[in-house]
């Protein structure tokens, strides 16, 4: 039976991907493609911690030491207000292309999405840019829609429309960066429906932050990349509250009771490597400041052991 155009497709666009030099049965695939390397940081949460600037500033220094292409921040950056930007004068000391991804925090106090935008320099809430070939697309996860309260979560037609559009338009590989993941309930509410997109087109990964976790999972030939905040675990069950930081950082900042602080910054260093068709992270470990979550009486059944670590974990994972 031969294969559907659909599934064709997405061979013939993965086979770009990986430079192979003939797609016919039983011709020989040769090694060939580009090998970016690239920094990525997220949750950075520069409203409700002490030390953003430090965080941000160590993670400049490493992509910097480690030659990265670009840098990346999924989300949850800070709010467009005066007293940010000095810290966002931090970021735009990268001499080299950078680019932001809005999370659901970043419009916190009632902020605008054209406000936020301008702040960080934004051209769009989403848009596409393209590095050694490999083109980013880079999506808004908190459009009005879907059913949920609170902060949205939700992917609208429109952008939807264009996506699948932009996908269609790439032979090439491509790269999907989100703030709230795809794969997990308590992300895009209907990442189902944009994974599928994903999957027709031959997405080769997509990076998401949100979630505070550290895990990869590979769903329909796509890996997911979650990575996981530079700066805490949120557990906000009141049996676990802890003043884990000193009195008056508390009391400048008291959401931190809420939190399990890593006591160094986290981010990665992400290599796609499409000679080899793989996805490698160089990731970082810490600790907790103070007791571990689960010590302090959060609930292990909320907050799995098995993705919940001060930790963004080295990987290699095979694409496609």
């Amino acid at each position: 039976m031969p294969p559907s155009p659909s599934s064709r497709r997405v061979f013939l666009g993965r086979a770009a991907a990986f430079g192979l030099a003939c797609v016919l049965p039983g011709c020989q695939a040769r090694p060939e493609g580009p090998k970016l390397r690239f920094g990525v940081i997220t949750d950075i949460h520069q409203d409700l911690m002490p030390d953003g600037p430090a965080r941000l500033s160590a993670f400049l220094a490493a992509m910097r030491a480690a030659d990265a292409a670009f840098i990346v921040q999924l989300g949850d950056f800070c709010v467009p207000h005066p007293r940010n930007r000095a810290f966002l004068d931090v970021w735009r000391s990268w001499a080299g292309p950078s680019y932001h991804v809005l999370g659901n925090h970043d419009f916190d106090g009632g902020y605008r999405p054209e406000q936020v935008r301008a702040f960080l320099g934004m051209p769009a809430s989403y848009y596409r840019f393209e590095a050694a070939g490999i083109a980013f697309f880079v999506l808004d996860g908190n459009e009005p829609g879907g059913q949920v309260k609170g902060y949205k979560r939700f992917i609208g037609p429109t952008q939807l429309a264009w996506l699948e559009a932009g996908l269609g338009a790439t032979p090439g590989p491509k790269v999907v960066l989100v703030h709230q993941p795809l794969d997990d309930p308590q992300g895009v509410e209907n990442g189902a429906a944009v994974r599928a997109v994903l999957e027709r087109h031959g997405v080769l990964a997509c990076l998401s932050g949100h979630l505070h976790q550290d895990y990869l999972r590979v769903l329909g030939g796509v890996v997911h990349l979650q990575l996981n905040s530079a700066s805490y675990y949120w557990i906000g069950e009141p049996a676990a509250v802890r003043e884990t930081l000193p009195p008056e950082v508390h009391r400048a900042y008291p959401s931190l009771r809420n939190t399990a602080v890593y006591r160094d910054p986290l981010w990665a260093l992400v290599t796609l490597d499409l000679a080899r068709g793989e996805l490698v992270v160089e990731g970082r470990a810490t600790e907790w400041i103070g007791p571990e979550p689960w010590a302090r009486g959060a609930s292990p059944a909320k907050h799995p052991r098995a993705t919940v670590r001060p930790a963004v974990s080295p990987r290699r994972q095979s694409l496609g």
